[in-house]
């Protein structure tokens, strides 16, 4: 028997859910852990009740859920992506693999179709590191890099810590979930770029994910009054930021096409208008297929901030946050999906991911494959991002022939 998700549904649910945390301008604004990334849990665990599911929350608050196979005794099927976004972010960024992977269980459901195996969903903590870093952090837990208690202790820019948020929220989770209770992952998501639009394709087969690095950079200087301490004798670490930002932008630029470099935090304090800027903290981040060219751009950032400081008078501190390494995914797998789109008589095109997700990380536990579909304009992290309800339909169409073919 064929099964068709139901594509007015599938649309409705990702319009209901974007209404917590929703912008004026039609984004999305839901930072991990906060009251809004709790009432999007909520919508997404009720309607899994409601079909059977059992739910599951680990110390991370990655929230599992499972539709029951014939035989439990086999490793399941884990769909998975993430429920928080950016600050002022898109409401497809994450989400859209979420519910995706919740029309499957809910088509299996409506059309009592039993599969050998469990299928399960999972909505991943703080995959956006808006708030907390590291960015991935609940399937960078999954995949054992980290414990509970050291991503506990994290703390927000408000000095709110992790555990804490989760547990407000009602998701600090005791359910210990194994790796091994998975045989294969699979993470469906907007590209994020422009390609699949431009060349009129609706599926994007990814073959792998970019290597990505994360560096907190710390620069002091001495505070003062900006009307009075002159201009020569300042020791002004936003000066000194300043020009950080500008090296990082050229050590990108000498790596043309390939590269990325870019600095989208700062923090600036004490911030205000006639006192010199006494310390900034930066995030910077690089993006390379090749370790290896990673490690050169890290040297040349430090080579980089020794010389400004030592020109501005300032010191710096720099700490690792990120090093995410290049990821390529499961040929067999890959192979599924191109084969599910054939059969759902859609075009497909193999191609890299940019940008990092989840699948990263849960990669490393067991054969793990990637899905894109078109975003407008390629715009992404962003309140203009956007879809449409064709590609929505499409792209779970794909996902659930994956899971079909995966299960025979």
């Amino acid at each position: 028997m064929s099964l068709t998700i139901d594509s007015d549904r599938l649309w409705r649910s990702l319009n209901e859910i974007s209404n917590f945390g929703q912008t004026s301008n039609g984004g999305l604004h839901r930072l991990a852990a906060t009251p809004e990334d709790g009432q999007a849990r909520d919508y997404f665990a009720s309607i899994a009740a409601s079909i059977g599911c059992t739910i599951r929350i680990d110390a991370l608050g990655n929230l599992f859920v499972r539709r029951a196979g014939a035989d439990n005794s086999n490793p399941a099927i884990l769909i998975g992506s993430h429920l928080d976004s950016q600050p002022l972010g898109g409401k497809y960024d994450g989400v859209y693999g979420v519910m995706a992977g919740l029309e499957v269980l809910r088509t299996l459901h409506d059309n009592n179709h039993q599969t050998s195996t469990s299928v399960e969903v999972v909505c991943w903590t703080n995959e956006e590191g808006a708030r907390f870093a590291p960015a991935m952090m609940g399937a960078s837990y999954f995949a054992g890099k980290y414990s509970a208690d050291e991503l506990h202790d994290r703390i927000d820019t408000d000095g709110v810590s992790l555990k804490s948020s989760l547990a407000d929220i009602g998701y600090l989770g005791t359910d210990h979930v194994q790796t091994e209770d998975f045989g294969a992952y699979l993470e469906i998501h907007i590209e994020q770029g422009p390609t699949l639009e431009l060349e009129n394709i609706p599926i994007g087969v990814v073959t792998g994910v970019q290597a990505m690095r994360w560096h907190r950079v710390h620069i002091s200087g001495v505070s003062g009054h900006s009307g009075t301490y002159p201009l020569e004798l300042r020791k002004d670490a936003l000066v000194a930021a300043a020009r950080i930002v500008e090296s990082v932008n050229q050590i990108g630029l000498r790596r043309p096409h390939i590269a990325r470099a870019t600095v989208g935090f700062l923090h600036v304090s004490p911030n205000s208008p006639n006192v010199i800027p006494g310390s900034v903290e930066l995030m910077v981040e690089f993006r390379h297929p090749e370790m290896a060219v990673l490690d050169e751009m890290s040297e040349e950032l430090l080579e980089s901030l020794t010389l400004v400081t030592q020109t501005t008078g300032t010191t710096f501190e720099v700490t690792q946050e990120l090093n995410s390494p290049p990821v390529v995914f499961d040929t067999q797998l890959l192979a599924h999906v191109e084969a599910a789109s054939q059969t759902s008589g859609l075009a497909s095109k193999r191609m890299l991911s940019g940008a990092g997700h989840d699948a990263c990380q849960v990669a490393s536990l067991m054969p793990s494959a990637m899905i894109f579909i078109p975003c407008v304009d390629g715009i992404s992290h962003a309140e203009n991002e956007s879809i449409t309800a064709q590609w929505a339909a499409q792209g779970a169409q794909v996902l659930l022939e994956t899971v079909l073919r995966i299960d025979s």
